[in-house]
């Protein structure tokens, strides 16, 4: 049969209290120290050691001096206070620094500008922001398994169902780019034909076919959602691309706009914004979808 060995009970002004006198050495300066009377810091010892069942100080005169099961409990009694003392000043803190967090997916071609514009926006309400870019279909998985709150993707031009909802928040210029010696021998304006002879880079992965094929013109593809690897392919003249104008790729090194055949005039793509009904988060959501327009309009897009 086990022995019932009976808890230690104590307290923080216990602990406290002990510290102080241990530190300071006497009674009074450990009062003065903590603002309180000494004969209360006095009280509050003697229910330790009564508590403990040996003496902390052996007193002289008006001084304190540790025994020697003072000195091996003051170095823990130092480390539980400085962890009391972090808890404290967290817990104080908390009302000052509580955050939100929600979750974003967006397509590749979403405009770097405005979602710089909506992480400052949101950080200054004290609202983190998560980021991943995907594919449509990753966009609508991870909202569906509640890996993401909100996305941004092109529009597909079909119903999203009872699944999602979904909201128009503008649309992207749309243009053609690729290295200067890419097409250096091809009479201008660029045909069609000859783009279709040429691998053009997308900025989508493979996966997401509805929009992949609805920018695609060649019939070699090379694909890549990362802007620096879609730079780097553009600059070695891998391939060209049919892009949003807001990358500015015809400041990149030896990348030019394409004058084509079919001209750049009226040519965009719709971005919405989509999110599932019913979640957790729909007062923050609401909250994001209402700055969203604004935010976008002022992005110079």
């Amino acid at each position: 049969m086990e022995n019932d060995v009976a808890s230690l009970i104590y307290s923080f002004a216990q602990l406290e209290a002990f510290t102080a006198v241990a530190e300071h050495g006497s009674l009074m300066k450990a009062a003065s120290k903590l603002g309180k009377d000494r004969t209360t810091l006095r009280d509050l010892i003697d229910f330790l050691e009564d508590g403990l069942g040996y003496a902390l100080f052996l007193r002289e005169g008006r001084s304190l001096r540790l025994t020697p099961e003072g000195e091996q409990l003051q170095r823990q009694a130092h480390l539980l206070m400085r962890q009391v003392k972090a808890f404290e000043a967290f817990a104080r803190s908390v009302p000052d620094s509580a955050t939100q967090d929600i979750a974003l997916v967006y397509d590749p071609f979403t405009p770097r500008a405005f979602l710089q514009a909506l992480i400052a926006t949101l950080a200054a309400k004290k609202i983190r922001l998560s980021l991943t870019s995907a594919s449509r279909d990753e966009a609508e998985a991870m909202l569906a398994n509640g890996q993401a709150d909100l996305g941004i993707c092109q529009a597909r031009n079909r119903s999203v169902g009872n699944e999602m909802e979904w909201r128009a928040l503008g649309a992207i210029e749309m243009d053609f780019y690729a290295a200067t010696t890419l097409f250096a021998e091809v009479a201008s304006p660029v045909a069609l034909l000859d783009l279709s002879l040429v691998p053009q880079v997308i900025m989508h992965a493979a996966s997401d076919e509805p929009v992949a094929r609805r920018l695609q013109i060649s019939g070699h593809t090379l694909f890549t959602n990362e802007l620096e690897m879609l730079r780097g392919l553009l600059e070695k003249g891998c391939g060209w691309g049919f892009l949003p104008t807001h990358l500015q790729a015809a400041r990149w090194q030896n990348v030019k706009r394409l004058h084509t055949e079919v001209g750049s005039q009226g040519i965009g793509q719709t971005m919405v914004t989509i999110w599932k009904p019913g979640s957790d988060k729909r007062g923050l959501i609401n909250e994001t979808l209402s700055l969203l327009p604004s935010l976008w309009k002022d992005s110079a897009l």
